[in-house]
């Protein structure tokens, strides 16, 4: 198993279970682009050029924006969130930067 293919099923997971929970429906839509796209891109790593660009068109290009759009277009009684972001934000960056800095010590490593 390759770094990148590693990198892009690790991508397209996260990408999948963001997608399944999340509360926001706009985000859940934008997540699911995500693993679209991840999907898409092992396609292409794997040689099947025909399907990761069909993947590409038609579930990217069409079906994820529909879905966006419809979502958008329906949502108008709703009242928005108070807070953007959640009160732990900090402990979340805290994770982003020693998940980035193991990833570029493994990287600098290999």
């Amino acid at each position: 198993m390759t770094p990148a293919f590693a990198i892009i099923a690790l991508l397209t997971i996260a990408a999948a279970v963001a997608a399944m929970s999340l509360r926001n429906l706009v985000h859940c839509a934008l997540a699911m682009v995500g693993a679209f796209v991840g999907i898409a891109a092992l396609y292409l790593q794997l040689d099947a050029q025909f399907v990761g660009f069909t993947q590409i068109l038609v579930y990217i290009g069409a079906v994820a924006i529909l879905i966006v759009f419809a979502i958008l277009l329906t949502r108008g009684g709703e009242t928005p969130e108070k807070n953007l972001f959640s009160s732990t934000w900090l402990w979340g960056a805290v994770v982003t930067i020693a998940v980035f800095g193991t990833l570029a010590w493994a990287i600098k490593n290999s």
